[in-house]
């Protein structure tokens, strides 16, 4: 029997996703912040109302901390997130140094280490409380009632949110969309096998760093 995804799991994540970011960004527009006082703000008020969700549910019993991935990895999940990581990071960078965009650093006035900061630590941890944590950890236990086994209805959570995570980054271009798929799909794999958001975390600041070390041009 085909796995078909219920509509309302749809529903309810692109509504936490909203949950999220919504308030970061109209605080943000509303205090009219320049671009490089905007970035550490929508990740500091995105993260902030992602783990305050993710707060709420544990204390209301509904997930456990293991659930949201907040566990420590086993060390060899850390070292296929640096495997993974290492390689693809060299080549998308690589492939980005040729697609012409201006990538999510364009048109930002950030000092070295506002850029490592933002990108190398904050992003990466972020990005995947948000995604990795909030979202596909809600998703996954939403689909269990979904007619297949538990191992399909996490590995349908983890592509979902990774081509969210694609969409999301449209606007900065498709080449960064695309890119941001790829690490979307190591990052969500790693937070099913693994358990943990630590090794997501991990491949993602080193995707990252390969794109600040290589910058496009």
């Amino acid at each position: 029997m085909p796995f078909i995804v219920p509509l309302r799991s749809v529903v309810v994540m692109l509504l936490l996703f909203a949950a999220a970011y919504f308030p970061a960004f109209a605080l943000s527009g509303g205090l009219h912040l320049p671009p490089d006082r905007m970035v550490p703000t929508v990740m500091g008020v995105s993260f902030t109302v992602a783990a305050a969700l993710m707060a709420f549910a544990i204390w209301r019993g509904w997930f456990t901390t293991v659930d949201f991935g907040l566990r420590w990895p086993a060390p060899r999940d850390l070292l296929l997130a640096c495997g993974l990581g290492i390689p693809a990071s060299a080549l998308i960078a690589w492939g980005m140094s040729h697609a012409h965009e201006p990538g999510p650093l364009g048109g930002l006035t950030l000092t070295p280490w506002q850029v490592y900061l933002c990108f190398a630590v904050g992003a990466p941890i972020q990005e995947e409380t948000i995604f990795r944590g909030l979202l596909q950890s809600t998703l996954a236990k939403s689909l269990t009632g979904a007619p297949a086994i538990a191992a399909v209805s996490a590995i349908a959570a983890s592509v979902l949110v990774a081509a969210l995570f694609g969409a999301v980054h449209l606007v900065v271009g498709p080449w960064t969309a695309l890119a941001a798929l790829v690490l979307g799909v190591f990052a969500g794999e790693l937070r099913r096998r693994s358990g943990s958001l630590l090794p997501a975390i991990v491949c993602h600041a080193i995707f990252n760093l390969g794109g600040m070390v290589w910058p496009a041009h």
